[in-house]
């Protein structure tokens, strides 16, 4: 029960019953009348974009959500979903690890579409705070087999790190706050959302903004 405390199952159901079950429910724990921004975040494959699309509108005529994006969208998706109803904007991967996502920026500029990067810094990777001697919880904290912080991703990528450490020297800036601070750099409509628990890393990321 997504009301429950612990991890849940990744639920793809985008049909638009379930869209608007999501919707009341997310009104009702965050105790506000709309959303200012909601998220198709996975695509439901057996639901076509422009019956999703559709649902937003209604829910936007509605006044429960004011915009919608989509997370993990690709072009033709965007392209179709968008006809029927504005997005207003993408929630894809990115990062200096993870490019393959600008082959959209163009789709998303011709259509005015925002562009809002998860895991900018690599789940953590490219602040440099971790090696190969970094140990997750595999219970608990999936980057214990996520791929780049396998050791042999450490050997792969050493240049790239090499590069940003340097470039933070140069700057006066943190390895985060490059890796940050290169992606807006790139387009005024990209907007990385990184993660912290701490009010420290918040301040540092935040600091990427001045370099």
């Amino acid at each position: 029960h997504p009301e429950q405390p612990g991890n849940h199952p990744l639920i793809t159901d985008s049909c638009p019953e379930a869209i608007r079950k999501s919707v009341e429910s997310s009104l009702r724990r965050l105790c506000t009348d709309h959303i200012d921004l909601y998220y198709q975040h996975r695509i439901d494959k057996n639901v076509e974009p422009e019956v999703v699309a559709d649902t937003m509108s209604e829910l936007i005529k509605e006044g429960k959500i004011l915009h919608w994006g989509i997370s993990e969208a690709t072009a033709e998706y965007l392209r179709r979903a968008h006809r029927v109803c504005p997005v207003a904007a993408v929630q894809n991967r990115y990062s200096m690890m993870a490019r393959w996502h600008e082959s959209l920026f163009p789709v998303c500029e011709k259509l005015g579409v925002g562009f809002v990067a998860f895991s900018p810094l690599a789940n953590g990777l490219l602040s440099k705070c971790y090696n190969t001697e970094s140990m997750f919880d595999t219970q608990t904290d999936y980057r214990a087999v996520m791929p780049q912080y396998q050791e042999d991703s450490f050997e792969k990528n050493k240049c790239l790190f090499e590069m940003i450490e340097q470039l933070a020297m140069e700057k006066h800036a943190t390895p985060a706050q490059i890796s940050l601070a290169w992606m807006m750099s790139k387009k005024p409509w990209i907007v990385p959302i990184p993660g912290t628990r701490c009010l420290c890393r918040l301040k540092e990321n935040i600091g990427a903004a001045d370099i």
